[in-house]
């Protein structure tokens, strides 16, 4: 029998990355050796390749471990990527992360769902693993060079992060953050992701660009 709404969930995966990987285009010509990019929520690694073709040295993020397990085996003979089997944060430790409700049905394919939000509205608040966390905002200081480009692309997560990069002021120390927002799954977040956009005019912050897909 036909899975209508697996099927519903493929058709949006592939969507959205032809549309992140046509406007990923203008930045990757910006970045090659020698740049520093962050894959916030690299999933699978499809942007992640793209990240690491330019040369650029790539942190990748990725807690789920049905993803990491293929992203792992994708990139074990790249050089330039470098793994992590965290989820991205505003401190170091360790997190419940909760998995697609119907994650049974397809585990690979609803891995892109997962999120350290209970509250997201297509997650099991039962079916979960603790995994560890880090630190964005630290993770940054610790490089000690400047950051070509950041993706985060997170689950809901990217509120609380914008919230410490903003406070910390650690936007100075990267030329271009690209960030999924999730409002329409997540109670709350139609006012979070408003007060963010007030903050970031407010600052005159214009190298955080949100819903990049």
């Amino acid at each position: 029998m036909l899975n209508f709404p697996l099927l519903k969930r493929k058709i949006l995966n592939n969507g959205a990355l032809v549309i992140s990987l046509l406007k990923l285009r203008p930045l990757l010509a910006k970045i090659g050796e020698g740049s520093i990019v962050i894959d916030c929520g690299a999933n699978v690694g499809d942007i992640t390749n793209q990240f690491a073709k330019t040369g650029a040295t790539v942190y990748s993020f990725e807690p789920d471990p049905a993803a990491f397990a293929k992203l792992e085996k994708r990139f074990k003979d790249n050089s330039n990527v470098i793994l992590h089997q965290k989820a991205v944060w505003i401190e170091n430790t360790q997190i419940p992360f909760y998995f697609h409700e119907a994650r049974s049905e397809n585990e690979l394919e609803l891995t892109v769902s997962s999120s350290v939000l209970a509250n997201k509205s297509n997650v099991s608040e039962t079916n979960k693993v603790i995994v560890e966390a880090i630190d964005l905002v630290a993770f940054i200081n610790d490089l000690n060079v400047k950051v070509a480009l950041i993706k985060i692309d997170v689950e809901g997560a990217e509120i609380e992060i914008l919230k410490h990069i903003l406070k910390t002021e650690t936007y100075k120390k990267f030329d271009l953050a690209v960030v999924e927002t999730h409002e329409t799954k997540i109670p709350g977040h139609v006012e979070e992701v408003a007060k963010i956009k007030a903050v970031l005019e407010e600052k005159g912050v214009e190298n955080i660009k949100l819903n990049w897909i």
